[in-house]
């Protein structure tokens, strides 16, 4: 039952991989630079939130 599971996780991540590069390469230069803007933002939130629970959880 494991082996199954684990053979559809990578078959959904597979497919969402999949689907995400067909997406990205119908973008045009301009929207995929709005996108990859708005990822470093994101990316630069969550390293943050991380940090940030990381010394709250170090400091109390």
């Amino acid at each position: 039952m494991a082996l199954i599971r684990a053979w559809l996780m990578f078959v959904v991540l597979w497919l969402a991989c999949l689907g995400l590069l067909m997406w990205v390469r119908s973008m045009t230069r301009r929207q995929a630079l709005a996108w990859l803007q708005l990822a470093r933002w994101a990316i630069g939130g969550a390293v943050l939130a991380l940090a940030l629970a990381a010394l709250t959880i170090h400091l109390f």
